[in-house]
């Protein structure tokens, strides 16, 4: 009976994603299986189909180890590149690793451009400022220490590292599932960090107090089977991606445009316009597409990062969204990063969420609910945590903790957090999800920033208002 109340509330993380379709096979084939657990569900909290109370809900990987080790989940299941990033950064992190799974086989590799000459021997001794540009900043930073690095910076990123090499990195840390993956990238391996799989992870607190036997009887019978892994997708030869280095002049204009969820607003945005772009669009996307305007140099990064990269002096100008722009201001107020045009695509409305079945439709019925004791600390889940920090101060919350997220941020209530700083088109991914807005705090449409910096540089300025007109024009065509 103990053993069925412990299974009751046992709290299982399980990946979205790319890691999604073996992880639910690999369940089935333990006998953990989830119906709603599939790529076409819109359900995050779910059922185990064979073992009464055992709960799941489906987060980002990167999320799932933080979300262990803080107590929200008893297991999890996670890449354990993840998980070895957030041990090296928190060394005393309350998470165990129970057992690696023979899929999502991987490596997080040093590299550098495969016209750049770098190699594992010249580093350490050379004076060079190496800038190394990562997801996994507590590995870089470990791995440069290791290797014993005179001078080096680490900039972190949300992604598309393999983009930075040479123009505006020398070096980046990332994954790849091989050295071959590296060289379609345009890369070439200079030292291997360490080995990434799938994995279970537990909270340690949890391993300790709690009976856990039956859920483990199951990972035992997996661990002890090589066989019963989900099978590894089918791999085609890798193509080697098109590549034009950019050579360093005073006299072009650098452009960060977006990849991702935005790249098909910001494609739709410039086929309004003069310039012709080839190597950015729907079906041929490369990481430096080529313009009709030769003196303008274009990168396609995460919108995320392009305001730091424009106030580090590696962009002149990027297309993101205000939302971006302001979460960066508000962690630099100083930065020389300035918005220049609203173009008016991309529009979202920035609003506070919480729990439908919450007593509270204002800002003011929450600090009521803080106030009785019934939010303290107040937990705020976001993506966007300089917003988030400045809007709970400037609301006089003094108790609140902001949970850094990489995604699905609505999945976290009302069990892992109290509020979310969201985006939202039309509210009803909310509505579905039984959460409601209580406060709006901006409209966010896509912007062109700009340097300050650039802009009192007279021949970079005279091309940065021809592009600021060319722009002009486009976002008054409806």
């Amino acid at each position: 009976m103990a053993s069925d109340l412990a299974i009751a509330v046992t709290r299982l993380a399980l990946p979205k994603g790319k890691m999604l379709a073996q992880t639910s096979r690999l369940l089935a084939s333990i006998g953990l299986g989830f119906a709603d657990y599939n790529s076409k569900t819109r359900i995050y909290r779910m059922q185990s189909d064979s073992v009464p109370g055992l709960t799941a809900k489906m987060l980002n990987e990167r999320d799932i180890p933080v979300q262990v080790a803080i107590g929200n989940y008893d297991f999890g299941i996670c890449s354990s590149d993840w998980l070895q990033e957030m041990q090296t950064r928190y060394p005393n992190s309350r998470v165990y690793k129970v057992a690696d799974l023979a899929y999502e086989m991987s490596s997080i590799y040093l590299a550098c451009s495969d016209r750049s000459g770098i190699s594992l021997s010249s580093l350490a001794g050379a004076d060079t400022a190496w800038r190394i540009v990562t997801e996994y900043p507590a590995l870089a930073e470990a791995a440069a220490c290791r290797m014993r690095l005179r001078n080096f910076r680490i900039f972190p990123l949300w992604g598309s590292a393999d983009a930075y090499p040479p123009e505006n990195a020398e070096l980046a840390v990332l994954k790849a599932t091989d050295e071959e993956e590296l060289r379609r990238l345009n890369l070439q391996p200079v030292k291997k960090i360490c080995s990434s799989n799938a994995c279970i992870i537990a909270n340690s607190d949890s391993l300790e107090s709690g009976d856990f036997s039956r859920l483990m009887s199951h990972f035992t019978a997996l661990i002890n089977n090589a066989a019963l892994p989900a099978e590894e997708p089918e791999r085609r030869p890798p193509t080697r991606q098109k590549d034009t280095v950019y050579r360093k002049s005073e006299q072009k204009v650098w452009l960060a445009l977006a990849d991702g969820h935005q790249q098909a607003h910001t494609i739709n945005f410039l086929e309004k316009t003069e310039i012709r772009l080839q190597g950015y669009d729907k079906d041929d996307t490369q990481r430096r597409p080529l313009s009709n305007i030769d003196w303008l140099n274009i990168k396609v990064i995460r919108p995320q990062d392009m305001p730091q990269q424009v106030a580090n002096g590696n962009f002149d100008l990027a297309i993101t969204g205000r939302d971006w722009l302001l979460d960066h201001l508000y962690q630099f107020p100083s930065s020389p990063v300035t918005s220049l045009l609203d173009l008016g695509f991309g529009w979202v409305k920035i609003v506070a969420v919480v729990a439908e079945q919450v007593p509270a439709d204002s800002i003011e019925g929450i600090k009521t609910l803080i106030a009785l004791g019934k939010m303290t600390p107040l937990r705020m889940a976001t993506e966007y945590i300089n917003i988030a920090d400045k809007y709970l101060r400037d609301r006089h919350i003094q108790r609140y903790r902001v949970v850094p997220t990489w995604g699905a941020t609505e999945v976290y209530l009302p069990e892992d957090a109290d509020m979310l700083i969201e985006n939202t088109e039309t509210g009803q991914t909310l509505a579905r999800h039984k959460l409601k807005i209580i406060d709006t705090l901006f409209e966010s449409t896509a912007c062109l920033i700009g340097s300050r910096q650039s802009l009192a540089v007279p021949r970079k300025r005279e091309k940065i208002d021809q592009l600021i007109s060319i722009f002009r024009k486009a976002a008054a065509k409806k």
